[in-house]
């Protein structure tokens, strides 16, 4: 059972709404590559995750309002991004059917599988700079300001997260020679 939004709440709710929406919506189709439907659908997910804890959220400052609906906003934008690799892994196209013979086909299938399984195991950071690096395809600079870390740090993340699937595959999946870019002796900064 969906629990209920207060009567009394509706009307703050609804200022809220108005009032961070559009800017929302703007920065959620961002996210996801321009697709305006499932920007407006995290958007109204973000506004009932805040309508029920309106509570608790009714008594901080507008700009902490803020940040906790954007923080909100991006948690279930990488939660639709890991649902449409999830789904993406789970049903073979037709032109790589074409492409491929079958068990070969089944097998890459379920590399994909297991690799977004990995990459939804990983700490949050990882995950998070994963998803926005290879679903999202955004450059480290772009990453490391909306994360608000430094590039090093993104690319510290990236290095770890490539070492976890290595690690985990093992021998299975041969990496691009890319992944080999690393630079010694960086560290991740405290988040």
């Amino acid at each position: 059972m969906t629990p209920q939004i207060p009567p009394e709440h509706w009307g703050e709710i609804t200022e809220l709404y108005v009032r961070f929406r559009d800017d929302m919506v703007r920065f959620a189709a961002r996210l996801l590559g321009g697709a305006q439907h499932l920007a407006h659908d995290v958007v109204q997910e973000t506004f009932k995750a805040a309508a029920l804890r309106w509570g608790t959220l009714r008594a901080r400052p507008e700009d902490e309002q803020r940040a906790w609906l954007y923080r909100v906003l991006k948690n279930k934008v990488f939660d639709q991004w890991g649902a449409a690799s999830r789904s993406e892994a789970g049903g073979l196209s037709d032109d790589l059917v074409a492409d491929l013979d079958t068990p070969r086909t089944a097998v890459s299938h379920l590399l994909l599988r297991r690799c977004w399984k990995i990459i939804d195991s990983m700490t949050r950071a990882q995950r998070r700079v994963a998803l926005l690096k290879w679903q999202g395809e955004w450059t480290t600079g772009e990453i490391a300001e909306h994360l608000g870390i430094t590039d090093t740090t993104v690319r510290v993340h990236l290095r770890n997260a490539r070492r976890t699937l290595a690690t985990e595959l093992g021998s299975e999946v041969v990496f691009p020679s890319e992944w080999r870019d690393e630079r010694p002796g960086e560290e991740a900064e405290d988040e």
